[in-house]
């Protein structure tokens, strides 16, 4: 039975091991690390007291995108090679679409307890994005949280909240509302991240995620950058992902701005932010009513007497074909051939 020093033990537990060490079956000479930056062509890893770089061991690049270690992991690391071949069980993963026509899914964080989205109150402001951003994490049964950033560049600030609040109280998403620069948003996130676990930032690039990430740490953990004049956006500052253990013993991976937040086919979107439309359609006359002009459509009631927004429900009937098209596509998509190679003896 692999088995660890308590003073090692409790280091990892500090950067969220979750595992029971008499269920692990440790390779001759390797230790548990875990993955706290992914480069190009290496990784940082720690045990929750110091860093090590290290690299992948090759037969892992032939594994699924999705299946590749990725911030957040748990690996074996030999200590004398500095090299790690094999992951841990994950207690979850956040992935999503790749960009692009074809079906390819990607690794954004692995075993993280609250996904934190964040949206600048700005010219970049998009409810809908939020939406996505929430069928995407929810959808996929992990908790989340909303950050309105940039709350002191909007004078309309905390009418937003109200109404995002309002629109999401039926989903349990908290709804912050921030200036990113200032420390003392440690108040209000630590009691959605308490010492121990895991959050993954999401949002566009310029959203302020780095900017949140230095308040937080109370350092310059993370590059941050200017936001285009004309509409908002940010620059990519932020290149790779990246977990900071937090002051009072969170950890939070930063990443960089997703352009694109494509959805893989299995999220539940009912079962998201928009549960308020699930719940109507509970009461629609047919069960495979699409909320067109069927009688009896409890949810185009609602749009009729103002209870539901147009918008939204058009935002709702968007996802669900998106997502079904995502899962049509996956389910199409042939199988992946063997990567083993057969050497010559």
């Amino acid at each position: 039975m692999f088995s660890l020093s308590d003073n090692a033990l409790e280091s990892l537990r500090s950067i969220g091991f979750f595992h029971a060490l008499d269920t692990l079956d440790a390779p001759t000479g390797c230790v548990p690390m875990r993955v706290i930056e992914q480069h190009r062509s290496s990784f940082v890893l720690s045990d929750g007291h110091e860093h090590t770089q290290a690299n992948a061991h090759p037969k892992l690049k032939h594994k699924t995108a999705v299946l590749r270690p990725g911030v957040g992991d748990f690996v074996w690391l030999d200590t004398k090679l500095k090299l790690f071949s094999s992951v841990l069980p994950r207690k979850n993963a956040l992935v999503r679409a790749a960009a692009g026509e074809r079906h390819a899914e990607q690794l954004l964080a692995a075993n993280i307890d609250r996904a934190i989205i964040v949206c600048g109150l700005d010219r970049d402001y998009s409810e809908r994005r939020i939406e996505r951003y929430l069928a995407l994490v929810q959808g996929s049964g992990l908790a989340a949280a909303v950050i309105l950033s940039k709350a002191d560049l909007a004078s309309d600030a905390k009418e937003v909240h109200a109404s995002l609040v309002q629109r999401l109280k039926a989903s349990d998403c908290p709804v912050l509302l921030l200036d990113n620069r200032n420390p003392d948003a440690r108040a209000e996130i630590e009691p959605l991240l308490p010492a121990g676990h895991t959050g993954v930032l999401l949002g566009s690039s310029g959203a302020g995620k780095s900017t949140l990430t230095n308040s937080l740490a109370l350092q310059h953990a993370m590059a941050t950058g200017t936001v285009r004049e004309r509409d908002g956006r940010g620059r990519h500052t932020t290149v790779h992902r990246a977990l900071i253990k937090l002051e009072w013993g969170a950890c939070l991976i930063d990443s960089p701005g997703l352009r694109e937040i494509k959805l893989t086919g299995e999220e539940a979107i009912e079962s998201t932010s928009f549960n308020d439309i699930a719940e109507l359609e509970l009461r629609c006359k047919f069960r495979d009513c699409e909320h067109e002009s069927e009688p009896g459509c409890a949810v185009q009631a609602a749009v009729d007497s103002g209870e539901l927004a147009f918008d939204r429900l058009m935002s709702f009937k968007k996802l669900l074909q998106e997502r079904d098209a995502a899962a049509a596509r996956a389910s199409a998509k042939p199988q992946q051939k063997s990567s083993t190679r057969h050497w010559r003896r």
